[in-house]
């Protein structure tokens, strides 16, 4: 009561309705405090209640299901194929509907989606998407809900990790990178996710006045850069080496717009660290001269869709009526 400033009566009413609903229950506790009646715990459901996480991304589809403990209970994968905007969308319908399905028996509370591309939150509109042709202002938000009838929360997929990664920690200003064959951007200031539509659109800015020439006509862009590293899949260590100095000038001048003390480097290019991570830090190293910036590289996307499972968590206990 001294935290809450409810009263103990007050307290009383809404512990009740959380068990009647299901979301907490009452654990004995293994330590006595002498005779008497052993003191209860009261901790969450963790089996029952659960969200989904869902990260839609060229790369390829992942899914988890969380409790709202933030606990894993299942993971998913499955390869994503399209070469048109009914592909692409067919696609995402029927992998969250797999999920959903796999999971009927528990009581799913909302669905978080981590979107690559240009992504309006806020509306749950997916703007733009890697390599879709027509695929613009789509309402997947509204879509997805018709479809699987649970309340669906959209979010830019760099976002979704920087918000799994910041979760609980220090509030500082840190930029995050999201690496595949192109680059997603995210931003805290002072602990908070910076939000705008396309605000932290990236992939196309210029690192290499001149340089090579990308795909969307433009040449020098980040993407360019990135795109040549895996080929079919593969890695090309001269097309890595090239890479490095880019991603390490786009490094230092956003650190520099966000006053960053750190920099996150995460997706799938940072599966292959162990090749990277030398140039990369060598090259970053010729503009961090004090050494005052932070580099970590994540390997892997797990990051991604924990964090799209975790904003729903967050939406479902702010959506708990007591």
């Amino acid at each position: 009561s001294d935290i809450t400033g409810l009263s103990w009566g007050g307290m009383t009413k809404i512990v009740n309705k959380l068990f009647e609903k299901g979301y907490i229950e009452e654990a004995k506790s293994s330590t006595s405090t002498g005779a008497g009646r052993i003191p209860g715990v009261i901790t969450i459901c963790k089996e029952q209640n659960v969200v989904v996480g869902l990260d839609i991304n060229r790369e390829g589809l992942e899914g988890c299901v969380i409790n709202l403990a933030g606990e894993v209970l299942e993971e998913y994968s499955a390869p994503m194929k399209y070469a048109t905007k009914a592909e692409l969308l067919e696609s995402i319908l029927s992998f969250a509907s797999n999920v959903v399905k796999e999971n009927n028996k528990r009581n799913i509370l909302g669905i978080g989606i981590a979107m690559q591309g240009m992504v309006d939150a806020d509306k749950g509109i997916s703007i733009k998407f890697p390599g879709c042709p027509k695929w613009e202002n789509v309402a997947i938000k509204e879509i997805l809900e018709n479809h699987l009838h649970y309340p669906v929360y959209v979010e830019h997929d760099p976002n979704c990790m920087l918000y799994a990664t910041i979760y609980n920690q220090p509030k500082e200003n840190c930029v995050l990178f999201r690496i595949d064959t192109s680059i997603g951007m995210a931003v805290t200031i002072e602990g908070n996710v910076l939000q705008g539509n396309g605000l932290l659109e990236v992939a196309h800015t210029i690192a290499v006045p001149g340089g090579k020439k990308c795909k969307c006509g433009k040449r020098g862009c980040v993407e360019a850069y990135l795109q040549a590293c895996l080929e079919n899949k593969e890695l090309k260590d001269d097309a890595l080496e090239e890479a490095a100095e880019v991603i390490a000038i786009l490094m230092y001048n956003m650190s520099q717009v966000f006053n960053a003390t750190k920099v996150i480097l995460a997706g799938t290019l940072m599966n292959y660290k162990d090749s990277l991570e030398e140039k990369l830090l060598s090259e970053f190293a010729k503009y961090n001269q004090d050494e005052d910036i932070k580099v970590i590289m994540l390997e892997g996307t797990k990051k991604v869709v924990y964090g799209a499972a975790m904003i729903a968590v967050q939406e479902a206990i702010d959506e708990i009526e007591i």
